[in-house]
């Protein structure tokens, strides 16, 4: 909502709150979920054509089925219905937010940054720009300026999402081991503020472990297993965190743990493909550390 009032400052309450309805509506129309296939959008660009036909110089019909157009990855055609709405009122700001997102999604990022640099002019701190264009720069290889739009973005959020912080620290590490241990203090950051969440716990031992700080990467990994009633894929991931330490005999022993946690399931939840996979990897990890072959997991 915040994008329509952008354009609707300086009018009414009465303006602004129509604004604010259309937005809603368009949000509805062009949300690109599991539950709107591809006809769905063709029948929706078909009937804001037909409104257009019978108002053709409304440039927020435009800008809808320039939306329509993006959520059906058809980029010519949004990009000309972009280029109208703008020609029928330039003072839809918005415009230069949804057509760097459109430019992004179409792998077009020098446009994409343009005209994202264009709306942060005006709206320095708007949250949702920050990180596309933080999206954008991770593209053309500039990470930490990425880094950069990534924290403002954080410290200008209400609430911010747990792939903002994952996602600045990967465009740190990205840019090498100098960078490391300030990725992992984003991330830190993240789990602080969102708490020990499996997604940024699960990358700063990855990060932990390109450090070979393995005890660290162990002790992230104790955090995480604690939070799950499963404990066999953990285990197997202690086993090989120890097995690249060199701790040969403690991995054995994760291993066999990890089996026997695997072997205790039920028949309905030990036979599915993951696990199955996970038993057949845990098996030939065990071998490669000298273990015993141990019996593998049985269809009923």
């Amino acid at each position: 909502m915040e994008l329509f009032v952008l354009y609707a400052a300086g009018r009414g309450p009465a303006f602004i709150a129509i604004r604010l309805v259309v937005l809603s509506l368009s949000i509805l129309l062009v949300t690109p979920s599991g539950a709107r296939g591809h006809g769905d959008i063709h029948l929706q660009i078909q009937e804001v054509t037909k409104r257009i036909e019978h108002d053709p110089i409304n440039g927020d019909l435009y800008l809808k089925r320039g939306e329509l157009h993006r959520a059906h990855q058809d980029w010519d055609a949004a990009e000309a219905d972009y280029d109208q709405a703008r020609a029928l009122n330039p003072k839809l700001v918005i415009l230069d937010l949804v057509q760097g997102k459109m430019f992004l999604e179409a792998n077009w990022p020098f446009s994409a940054k343009v005209a994202l640099d264009r709306f942060l002019i005006r709206h320095t701190n708007h949250v949702d720009a920050l990180i596309t264009r933080a999206r954008v720069l991770v593209k053309l290889g500039r990470r930490l300026e990425a880094a950069q739009d990534y924290s403002k973005a954080i410290a200008g959020a209400a609430q911010p999402q747990p792939e903002t912080f994952l996602e600045r620290s990967q465009a740190l590490t990205g840019e090498g081991q100098a960078y490391f241990e300030e990725a992992l203090r984003g991330l830190d950051e993240g789990i602080k503020k969102l708490g020990p969440l499996v997604v940024l716990q699960l990358y700063a031992i990855d990060v932990e472990l390109k450090r070979k700080r393995f005890d660290t990467a162990l002790a992230r990994l104790e955090s995480v297993a604690a939070q799950s009633p499963r404990k066999e894929t953990w285990l197997a991931r202690r086993g090989e965190i120890l097995q690249q330490a060199g701790r040969l005999k403690e991995a054995r022993e994760a291993y066999q743990e990890a089996l026997k946690a695997m072997a205790a399931l039920p028949p309905a939840r030990r036979q599915v493909p993951k696990m199955l996979e996970l038993e057949q990897r845990v098996q030939l990890a065990l071998e490669s550390t000298g273990g015993p072959i141990q019996k593998k997991i049985q269809n009923p």
